[in-house]
C-alpha cells in the first residue's frame, strides 16, 4: 500500500505505541506529543489510534497544514469535531447543516443551525457574528476551545483532539498556547494529541519551563520500523502471490529505506510489480537494486525541489557532504567544505530542528531520510565530482 494513511495489514510495528496512547486516552491520564520526521508514519499512527479507541471516545483529527488563519482554525477544528460526533452517534446531517455557516446567506445559515440546537447552535452563531465583523480573530479562537469543552459535556463522551503537523500553528503561538493551557487545565473530558516534525518547536512548547504548555504532554518519539518487522511484513505480502524473496534482498531493502514505512511499502510494491510483469516468483538483491533505482527516479522532481528551495546554500553544502556516508563528524564536513566547524553551528541546528539531520550517540551526524541522502549523493555530489 503506497501513500496515504494505512491500516492493518499494512500498518505494522506500532502496536506498543498505540496501546500506550490508548491507555492515556481511555483513562484521561495525560495528553501526548508525537515527534517524527516526514514519511515515518505519524498520520497512519493517528488513524489506527482512532480505530482503536473510537468506541470509547469521539476522536477528532485536524490537519494543521490546511490552517492559514484564525477562520481556518475554527472551521477545520469545529467541522472535524462535529463530523467525528456524527460518525460515532450515527446521526446524519448535522455536519451538513453546520457547514451552512461558512457559505450562503446569514438568514439561511441561522435557520439551519437552529434546527440543531445546543452548543453547535451557539458556536454557529459565533461564526456568523465573525462573518459580520462583530467579533475578532482572537475571540473566535477562544470560542473554539470553549465549544470543545461545552460539546464534551453535552455529548457525555470523552473527546480527543489530534492536531497533526502541529508546528504549522506556530504562527498563532502568542494566542493559541495560552488558550490551550487554560482549557487543558479545566477539561477533564478532553485530551489532546500533538503530532509534528519540528523538534525545536515541540521542545520549545512542551519542554521549556517558561512555556504555557510546559510538561502538559508526554513525549513519544516515532522511530523507524524494526528490521525484523519489515522483513516479516514484506515476506508475508509477497507470499500472497507465491513470490519468494532472498535474505540478501531483504537486507538491501532495509539498507536503502532504513525502516521508513512509506519507502519500504513503495519499494516492496515495485518489486511485486516487476515480478508479476516479468513472470518471476523469486526476488534477489540485484532486482532490489533495479527497483530502488526506479523508485529514486520517481522522486527526482520532488527531491530536486526540496533540496533547492528548502535549504540555504550552506545547508545544501552540508547535506551534500553528509551524503557521502550514513554518518559523519562535523569536523569532517567542515574540512571538506574548507570552513571552521563553528561556522556551521547555526545551519546544523536548523537542520536538526527540522528533523532533516540527526545526531548519533557517537557524536556523528547523518541525514534522517536515507533515500533523500542517496539521491543527493547520486545527483548532487556526483555532479560536483
Amino acid at each position: 500500500m503506497v501513500g496515504g494513511e494505512v491500516e492493518p495489514p499494512f500498518f505494522i510495528g506500532r502496536d506498543e505505541i498505540v496501546e500506550k496512547i490508548k491507555l492515556d486516552i481511555t483513562t484521561s491520564a495525560q495528553n501526548n506529543v508525537i515527534i517524527g520526521p516526514r514519511r515515518i508514519g505519524k498520520s497512519s499512527l493517528l488513524k489506527n489510534l482512532k480505530k482503536s479507541v473510537q468506541k470509547e471516545v469521539v476522536f477528532t483529527s485536524v490537519n494543521c497544514r490546511q490552517i492559514t488563519d484564525y477562520a481556518d482554525f475554527f472551521r477545520l477544528t469545529t467541522n472535524a469535531l462535529i463530523k467525528a460526533h456524527e460518525e460515532k452517534s450515527k446521526i446524519k446531517g448535522i455536519s451538513q447543516k453546520f457547514s451552512y455557516i461558512f457559505k450562503g446567506k446569514i438568514s439561511a445559515a441561522t435557520r439551519s443551525i437552529t434546527e440543531i440546537g445546543g452548543s453547535i447552535e451557539h458556536i454557529g452563531n459565533v461564526y456568523l457574528r465573525f462573518r459580520e465583523d462583530e467579533i475578532g480573530d482572537q475571540e473566535l479562537m477562544a470560542e473554539t476551545f470553549e465549544f470543545i469543552e461545552q460539546f464534551a459535556d453535552e455529548v457525555q463522551y470523552p473527546i480527543v483532539i489530534a492536531f497533526d503537523e502541529f508546528q504549522e500553528l506556530s504562527k498563532f503561538r502568542d494566542n493559541i498556547f495560552n488558550l490551550l493551557k487554560s482549557h487543558m487545565d479545566k477539561q477533564p473530558r478532553v485530551r489532546y494529541i500533538f503530532s509534528g516534525s519540528s523538534i525545536s518547536l515541540l521542545h520549545e512548547v512542551f519542554l521549556t519551563p517558561d512555556s504555557p504548555l510546559y510538561l502538559m504532554a508526554a513525549r513519544i518519539q516515532l522511530d523507524p520500523i524494526k528490521k525484523d518487522d519489515v522483513n516479516k511484513y514484506i515476506r508475508s505480502r509477497l507470499a500472497i502471490e507465491d513470490i519468494e524473496i532472498s535474505d540478501k534482498a531483504l537486507d538491501k531493502i532495509y539498507e536503502y529505506t532504513d525502516g521508513f514505512p512509506f519507502y519500504f511499502q513503495k519499494l516492496g510494491f515495485i518489486l511485486y510489480q516487476m515480478a508479476v510483469l516479468e513472470k518471476r516468483n523469486f526476488i534477489d538483491d540485484k532486482q532490489v537494486d533495479s527497483a530502488f533505482s526506479s523508485m529514486l527516479n520517481e522522486f527526482d522532481s520532488e527531491f530536486e525541489f526540496r533540496y533547492s528551495s528548502k535549504f540555504s546554500r550552506q545547508q545544501q553544502d552540508i547535506l551534500k557532504n553528509l551524503s557521502k556516508q550514513k554518518t559523519r563528524r562535523i569536523s569532517e564536513i567542515a574540512r571538506d567544505m574548507d570552513t571552521p566547524a563553528y561556522s556551521l553551528t547555526t545551519s546544523m541546528k536548523d537542520l536538526y530542528n527540522t528533523m532533516t539531520v540527526r545526531k548519533t550517540k557517537k557524536g556523528t551526524y547523518g541525514i534522517v531520510d536515507n533515500v533523500f541522502r542517496i539521491w543527493i549523493k547520486k545527483n548532487i555530489l556526483a555532479d560536483v565530482n
